[in-house]
């Protein structure tokens, strides 16, 4: 190899790794170099990234808590409609109603009460929103079990006072009692479904179909459904009787609702005011990160059609001394 060759392969070999390096740099937006351009000092950069990483982990909790939370608004909200205009109608129907249209009436509030609890196993991103922390299963089992249980819980029982007490009774019953937290809720609460949503903040939801509230609000529909499949076997007074008991409790339910709903929304509020908070670190550390590694987008894109102009120049000499190919030249 000549002397001329010799020295149009070493400035190849120096063009093609910087090209090389302006590519990568224009690619990934930093400097390829990142010690060289620091001064070997890291630590500054390592506490921007390690924070970076740990922002976009918040972001993503803060999402699927804002999902979840979303789901279960969304399904209560659906409760709260029936059982807000249901407790005071249950409460003057059956004074206005005769037995045909009352028995109609029960059957109607029957299918409303397997809606509600098809909406207390209702999903979101795969987990069940309702079941505490055991997400992966329905928080309450099928209708048919639940009536089963129900028939168990008021046996013997033949006035409306004594059945609502002991459907008021079977939904109180501590664990361990038998009771609908035993024989019907499917979840778990023992602990809670915590979302770590920012540095500062973390959220905690308790909410279930086991929860005081929930349970509140379906003991009043049970007590209607009760009625409606006992059918003619239950006698006119006592189905009137029913009705009022049911609507007593549906109204104080109507408050728990509330009181669940408005949790929920405050929840929401903070997810969203943490998620703000991230977004806004988040920028302000992604500028901070570009000053110090960042490489600039028009400065290499100039330095790469320079050397791309090089490369050219370089081949036309190596052709003219080796008569080489383009494929070989840069092989």
């Amino acid at each position: 190899m000549n002397p001329s060759q010799d020295l149009c392969n070493r400035a190849q070999q120096g063009l093609k790794a910087r090209l090389d390096r302006l590519t990568q740099e224009m690619m990934t937006g930093d400097k390829s170099d990142i010690p060289k351009t620091l001064g070997g000092d890291l630590s500054g950069i390592s506490h921007i990234e390690s924070r970076l990483k740990l922002l976009t982990t918040f972001q993503q909790n803060a999402s699927e808590a804002q999902t979840r939370l979303a789901g279960m608004q969304a399904a209560l909200g659906q409760i709260h409609d029936v059982v807000d205009d249901l407790g005071p109608r249950l409460l003057t129907e059956p004074n206005i109603l005769d037995e045909h249209d009352l028995r109609a009436r029960a059957d109607s509030i029957n299918r409303d009460f397997q809606s509600m609890l098809a909406t207390l196993n209702t999903t979101s991103a795969g987990q069940h929103l309702f079941a505490g922390n055991r997400t992966d299963g329905p928080a309450l089992t099928g209708f048919e079990t639940i009536l089963a249980e129900l028939n168990t819980a008021v046996s013997g029982a033949t006035t409306a006072a004594a059945i609502a007490n002991r459907i008021d009774a079977w939904f109180a019953a501590p664990q361990g009692a038998g009771g609908f937290s035993d024989t019907v809720y499917r979840g778990s609460d023992n602990g809670s479904t915590r979302f770590l949503i920012s540095p500062d903040h973390r959220i905690d939801s308790n909410l279930s179909a086991n929860s005081v509230e929930l349970r509140d609000t379906l003991k009043g529909m049970a007590m209607i459904a009760y009625a409606s499949e006992a059918g003619p076997a239950m006698d006119a007074k006592t189905l009137r009787d029913l009705f009022s008991e049911a609507g007593v409790r549906l109204a104080k339910a109507t408050i728990g609702l509330t009181a669940a709903r408005a949790d929920l929304g405050q929840q929401q509020a903070a997810v969203t005011q943490a998620q703000a908070r991230n977004s806004a670190e988040t920028t302000t550390l992604s500028i901070a990160r570009t000053n110090m590694i960042g490489a600039d987008p028009a400065e290499t894109a100039t330095a790469l059609e320079e050397t791309e102009a090089k490369i050219q120049s370089l081949y036309a000499i190596t052709v003219r001394l080796s008569r080489l190919s383009l494929a070989d030249y840069l092989s």
